[in-house]
C-alpha cells in the first residue's frame, strides 16, 4: 500500500514540475500598445520587410527569421542599414513571423532591444505597427480582445520619441 502511494505521489510531483516549467517558459504580462511598450525599449526604427529565413518544418507559413532594411531611426541610435528578427519557433515566447503579419515589402515601426544585428521579435507588448501611407495600424487589447487602431504617422512619431 505504501509503495503505490509513494509511486503515485512521485508521478504527480513529476507532472506538476513539468507543467510548471512549461508554463514559465512563455509567461508574460501584456505591456501595452506600441506607444506604452516603447517606453521600455531604447530604440525604434522604421523599416521594410525584405525577406524571410527558413520556414519552420512543422508550421507552414511561419518563418524562423526575417530581414528588415532600416529607413529611419526614430528613437535611440541604430548604426545598421538592416538587421534580422528571429521569431518564435514554438517554445521561445516571441512573436511568430508570418506572411500575413509581415508581408515582403511591408513597412513597419519596430521596437529593438539594442543595436545588435539579430533581434528578438517580442510578444509581451505591441513591438511593431504597420505603416499604410500616412497612418499606422496597430492592435490593442480592449475588453479582453484585440481591436485595430489607427493614428497618423507624424502624431505617432511624436508620441513614441
Amino acid at each position: 500500500m505504501k509503495m503505490s502511494s509513494l509511486y503515485t505521489k512521485g508521478i504527480v510531483l513529476a507532472l506538476a514540475a513539468l507543467s510548471v516549467s512549461t508554463a514559465i517558459a512563455c509567461t508574460c504580462f501584456y505591456a501595452g500598445t506600441f506607444e506604452v511598450y516603447a517606453k521600455q525599449h531604447p530604440i525604434i526604427v522604421r523599416g521594410v520587410v525584405e525577406s524571410y529565413g527558413a520556414e519552420l518544418p512543422t508550421n507552414a507559413g511561419i518563418f524562423k527569421t526575417m530581414k528588415v532594411s532600416v529607413s529611419d531611426t526614430i528613437k535611440g541610435s541604430f548604426p545598421h542599414s538592416s538587421f534580422e528578427f528571429f521569431g518564435d519557433t514554438g517554445m521561445s515566447c516571441l512573436r511568430y513571423i508570418t506572411r500575413q503579419d509581415f508581408p515582403i515589402g511591408s513597412e513597419h515601426f519596430f521596437l529593438l532591444e539594442d543595436d545588435d544585428l539579430s533581434q528578438p521579435l517580442m510578444v509581451c507588448g505591441e513591438a511593431s505597427v504597420a505603416i499604410h501611407g500616412d497612418s499606422i495600424h496597430g492592435n490593442k487589447i480592449s475588453e479582453n480582445e484585440y481591436v485595430v487602431y489607427e493614428m497618423g504617422v507624424d502624431e505617432f512619431i511624436q508620441k513614441v520619441r
